[in-house]
């Protein structure tokens, strides 16, 4: 009788066990179907999903970003930073920025490389008011802003908030490309690390991705501004507008109807100044536009 109890003990253990199996089974398939949609087909999200290392695009220019995939937890090493990667699906994941000014050459990620090639970036020359030209010598006030912003900037999602491409903002032509370097009355200014795009006062402006609005206020320089959190250390900034139609707090979506284009703060003009910042560094957003960052991920010459 007893090895009988004991069988019968063996056989359920056995069929726990398997019941457990078939569980994790299905609870891996469907975090690897969640993480194989983002991608553009099945055969891309393959190549990435079963590599030990991907990094996308594989090459990048000065002031663009790119992805990190590696399918084991990791800490990277990055532009002066250690950054973890976060998980998603069955890997884990990190959005790096490439710095306009960071030198030209192939650098180790895990066990592949990103290679950045060197971009020239041109001048532009703007001649402003003496009333305009005092606001920036006004540190003060350009401070106690800043510390809004690095607060506003300093906690972000640890899971992507967009699920789709990204959009252009606003409709308006393009004044100031990302990267140009600013002369103003004459002076060197720095570098415009974000687009202009000039439109008529009152013009919409949209949420370029979903994300959480973490900023919504008039600021001295820029005006009235929305910064959105897309997770990843990603925010959106929107600058100069003439009405704020989002609160913080609010959670937006791809498209929505956040404010209208104006011209306060430091501005020459109606136009919506837009960037983006990635771990606290302004990045092109050019490469996002129309597209997504599990879409840079190029199978025809991955590896």
């Amino acid at each position: 009788m007893e090895w009988l109890l004991a069988l019968v003990f063996v056989w359920g253990s056995l069929q726990d066990a398997s019941v457990n199996y078939d569980e994790a089974a299905l609870a891996f398939a469907a975090l690897e179907q969640e993480e194989s949609a983002m991608y553009e087909d099945p055969e891309a999200a393959r190549l990435a999903i079963s590599s030990e290392w991907a990094v996308f695009p594989e090459t990048v220019q000065q002031g663009d970003a790119f992805m990190v995939r590696s399918n084991s937890e990791q800490t990277i090493a990055w532009n002066g930073e250690s950054i973890k990667l976060l998980p998603f699906g069955t890997g884990y994941y990190a959005l790096l920025p490439v710095p306009s000014g960071m030198k030209a050459g192939s650098y180790p990620i895990g066990s592949t490389t990103i290679t950045i090639n060197r971009k020239s970036f041109e001048t532009q020359y703007l001649e402003v008011t003496e009333e305009q030209e005092a606001m920036r010598r006004n540190t003060e006030r350009i401070q106690a802003d800043q510390v809004k912003i690095d607060k506003a900037r300093s906690d972000s999602a640890d899971e992507f908030l967009w699920t789709d491409k990204f959009v252009r903002p606003a409709e308006g032509r393009l004044s100031t490309p990302y990267g140009f370097t600013r002369y103003i009355n004459g002076k060197l200014s720095g570098t415009h690390k974000a687009i202009d795009l000039a439109a008529p006062e009152g013009s919409p402006v949209y949420a370029t991705s979903s994300g959480k609005v973490v900023l919504a206020e008039e600021l001295y320089l820029t005006g009235n501004s929305i910064y959105i959190d897309h997770g990843l250390s990603l925010f959106s900034q929107y600058a100069h507008l003439s009405k704020l139609l989002v609160n913080p707090g609010d959670e937006v979506e791809a498209g929505q109807l956040i404010g209208l284009v104006g011209t306060t703060g430091f501005s020459t003009g109606p136009h919506l100044h837009f960037a983006f910042w990635l771990h606290n560094v302004q990045t092109n957003p050019d490469l996002f536009f129309d597209s997504s960052p599990f879409l840079w991920f190029n199978k025809d010459e991955f590896g």
